[in-house]
């Protein structure tokens, strides 16, 4: 059960983002919000930011006032007004984050990318690899109805087996569970346990297959977010894959960086 959720902002798009689909799941479950506002992009760190990912502009001091004062607004429009609720602003560090996030239920944040002077990925990198909790990605617009119908993309590993033990408070709320197996025939990667465990908890699942042929991990990423869309699904749950030192965006393998940076529907994640 979610009790505690993290929801971070960075001050751009992903404040509500994360703002506005954290209130909606401590309104399901009964739960506490704790916001904040974290600047990944600091005075003494800013040239080595650029020089990892030079989309980045450096923020001036009235940039970064200005984006504090934008997460602080999110949350009072959309959290202050929930029982119990926190919010964090500036000077919050790295540690500090990562600490918090370990103490939390849930971490929520905005899609990385939706705002091209924040360093975002940076941030899903700690959340995934340092915190030990599920993540969840908020998209740019919330449909009415998040979570009713679940998409679980399964391939047996130890990835997605943590990120649906994270997920079943969600699985056993909705309406209807899609488990899909992308090129592997469904009992040699486990499916059958899946399925079991999931109906001990009273979640009836369906399973169904696709294959994505020979193709890169983003042509991969493409066709699970295409199998989401056609299901008209509310939430994707997946493992992710990769290591914190891979070059590429988010560190992480192609088809979980592609799902990640486009996925049209709330991601639950978990390494």
């Amino acid at each position: 059960m979610y009790k505690t959720i993290l929801a971070v902002s960075e001050g751009g798009p992903d404040a509500a983002m994360s703002f506005r689909l954290a209130a909606r799941i401590a309104a399901l479950f009964d739960a506490t919000v704790d916001a904040v506002h974290f600047s990944e992009v600091r005075r003494g760190d800013a040239d080595i930011a650029l020089q990892s990912m030079p989309f980045l502009k450096s923020d001036s001091d009235t940039r970064v006032e200005g984006r504090a004062r934008e997460s602080e607004r999110a949350y009072r429009e959309l959290i202050a007004s929930l029982p119990g609720a926190t919010f964090s602003g500036s000077g919050l560090t790295r540690a500090r984050l990562v600490a918090m996030g370990r103490e939390s239920s849930l971490l929520l944040l905005g899609r990385p990318g939706a705002d091209p002077e924040n360093i975002a990925p940076e941030t899903v990198q700690a959340a995934l690899h340092e915190c030990a909790r599920p993540v969840l990605i908020a998209p740019p617009h919330l449909g009415p109805r998040p979570m009713s119908s679940v998409v679980v993309a399964w391939n047996g590993s130890a990835q997605a087996a943590r990120a649906v033990g994270y997920a079943l408070p969600f699985l056993a709320r909705a309406e209807k569970v899609t488990i899909l197996v992308a090129g592997a025939a469904p009992d040699t990667v486990g499916t059958p346990f899946l399925v079991r465990m999931l109906g001990r908890h009273g979640i009836v699942a369906m399973v169904e297959t696709m294959d994505p042929g020979d193709v890169s991990g983003r042509a991969r990423g493409r066709a699970l977010l295409d199998y989401t869309r056609e299901k008209g699904a509310g939430l994707l749950v997946m493992g992710a894959y990769g290591h914190r030192g891979l070059s590429n965006f988010l560190g992480l393998g192609g088809a979980t960086s592609k799902v990640i940076a486009s996925c049209p529907v709330p991601l639950l994640v978990a390494h």
